[in-house]
């Protein structure tokens, strides 16, 4: 740890960010939530009412990693697991969202089980299951699930409505102002889901709950403002996260037209409830259309910074040119080629945990086929994994061997940053040229000049300040079989039905690699790199066709 890279990653940070995280903890530390130890006895009863034999063995599966509970002694904190699981792991236990992605059926007795069996057990605010992000979500697929069943055993829906009413004073407490982004909204939505809930369990607004409805409108309009760009993009630039933060906005969405049909709304709130409907009538289909340009034929997600494969927008797109300004992505669509490139910087300044070394990388599909790819996203807590799928090597982009983008560091952290100098697309000769500056000050340009069943690029360093070999990265998809060639300048390979030709005269090797489709789910694959020791140029051309 050295003070230059402290300040540099400290400079960019809001003051809410610094005298937050103080604050925060000493809230988690001296404030508690109503009673929950008298609910926990509640439901501790209920369940011995429900005249349930829970079934021996119950397999839960987050992160592709599976685990057998036994119902009657089930597991939520880290410390009851004799081998520590991620705490990611532990909080997609927590998140309850198992209750409607079919691991557990819908309509069962066994899920009411559970959540009284979390209510009864977990009667701490200060544990790890009560935190901020965790909670948010539970609270949200708690109300969910109540609402598809109406018909609920009165007392336990009592019990349920008062823990997740305990929960949203402890979640109004735990704003998390300190990290921002897609926690903050995330938290935001679920309280504002979660009071417009009971609003309606208790059959209007109350003058007690108007003020924390006013409280929720007024900050998610902030922060959608904030968050979601001119183009329709997260600001954190993770088509996994943009996905998420699109379910959020579609969640208050309908909280907000529930709010609308409730008794007791003065006029001040009625017009915040309207300024609200107009917000998210226009964001949110700005973000599926910036979903469905960011999908890829297959029908999931492009890979760029933190993001797992998850279902996008499939659209029947023609031919397409599309320079995302303002979330810095290009992408380029033909009836057999799909390209998509990063040309963003680490984003938003302020809060770029989930930002990759990635500017100038990109993903090409062929005939509907992942053909080259981007690292993904293996970890958040394995240190080494997090480094390898974060650094600037896991890209398809060219760079000086071992030497950073940006001063990526610790779990979430970014110091010295590159930044994007321009970028531009020639649409008349098909070209599309971006320029960026790295944490050293060296200069990156790279050519991309597309034609049919061809894509050419030319790499450039023009202006060196540290020692190495200049390089250019190609991750290949695993699925890529080797084709033996007679000429020494192309390699070519097989993926699905297409034949994908790399040429070029820089020198070229292959070298091993680990793709993260998804979290705790590593794949072997193969990279091309090409080096050119004599000179800071490499030029190289991808050419197709169908097998």
């Amino acid at each position: 740890m050295t003070f230059s890279r402290v300040f540099h990653t400290i400079r960019h940070l809001l003051p809410v960010q610094i005298y937050g995280r103080p604050l925060f903890a000493l809230r988690r530390m001296l404030s508690s939530s109503g009673n929950p130890g008298r609910l926990s006895q509640l439901a501790a009863e209920l369940k011995t009412r429900l005249l349930l034999q829970p079934p021996e063995k119950l397999e839960l599966r987050f992160l592709n990693r599976p685990h057998q509970f036994k119902p009657a002694e089930m597991q939520w904190l880290t410390g009851h697991f004799s081998e520590r699981p991620e705490k990611l792991w532990i909080y997609n236990l927590n998140y309850f969202a198992w209750l409607h992605d079919g691991q557990t059926e819908t309509y069962s007795p066994l899920n009411l089980f559970l959540i009284l069996d979390w209510i009864e057990k977990n009667n701490s605010p200060r544990a790890e299951t009560w935190e901020p992000y965790p909670l948010s979500r539970r609270i949200t697929e708690w109300v969910r699930w109540c609402r598809e069943h109406p018909a609920l055993d009165e007392d336990a829906e009592d019990c349920i409505v008062s823990s997740i009413t305990l929960q949203c004073q402890r979640l109004r407490n735990d704003l998390e102002y300190h990290i921002q982004a897609n926690h903050l909204l995330e938290n935001l939505k679920a309280l504002f889901v979660a009071t417009v809930f009971l609003a309606e369990y208790e059959e209007g607004v109350t003058p007690e709950s108007e003020p924390l409805i006013e409280f929720c409108i007024d900050e998610l309009v902030e922060q959608i403002r904030l968050q979601i760009m001119q183009d329709g993009g997260h600001f954190e630039r993770s088509p996994m996260y943009h996905v998420e933060m699109l379910h959020a906005i579609e969640a208050v969405r309908a909280a907000n037209r529930k709010l609308l049909e409730l008794d007791g709304i003065s006029q001040n709130l009625s017009r915040k409830i309207a300024r609200m409907a107009m917000l998210c009538g226009d964001r949110i289909p700005l973000m599926r259309d910036w979903l469905a340009v960011m999908t890829h034929p297959d029908g999931k997600i492009a890979l760029f910074n933190d993001s797992a494969l998850k279902t996008g927008i499939n659209r029947d797109w023609k031919t397409m040119n599309y320079l995302l300004e303002h979330s810095g992505f290009f992408v380029r669509r033909t009836p057999d080629c799909y390209f998509v490139l990063s040309c963003g910087e680490p984003s938003p300044a302020f809060q770029p945990g989930h930002s990759h070394c990635d500017i100038l990388s990109y993903e090409l599909s062929l005939n509907g086929e992942r053909c080259i790819i981007d690292t993904g996203c293996g970890s958040y807590q394995d240190t080494d994994i997090r480094y390898e799928c974060r650094r600037t090597e896991a890209h398809n982009l060219p760079m000086i061997e071992h030497a950073e983008q940006s001063d990526i560091w610790g779990t979430f952290r970014i110091g010295r940053r590159a930044r994007v100098t321009h970028r531009s697309y020639d649409s008349e000769h098909g070209m599309l040229v971006v320029e960026f500056i790295d944490q050293y000050g060296q200069h990156y340009r790279r050519e991309v000049i597309f034609s049919q069943q061809q894509i050419k690029i030319r790499d450039r360093l023009t202006q060196r300040r540290v020692t190495g070999t200049f390089i250019s990265l190609i991750h290949l998809a695993p699925t890529a079989l080797v084709i033996p060639e007679n000429r020494p300048s192309t390699s070519s390979f097989s993926i699905g039905k297409t034949v994908l030709s790399i040429t070029t005269e820089a020198n070229l090797r292959t070298a091993s690699y680990v793709w993260y489709p998804g979290f705790g789910k590593p794949i072997n694959a193969e990279k091309i790199v090409l080096s050119n020791p004599q000179a800071e140029a490499i030029d190289y051309v991808i050419s197709w066709q169908t097998a």
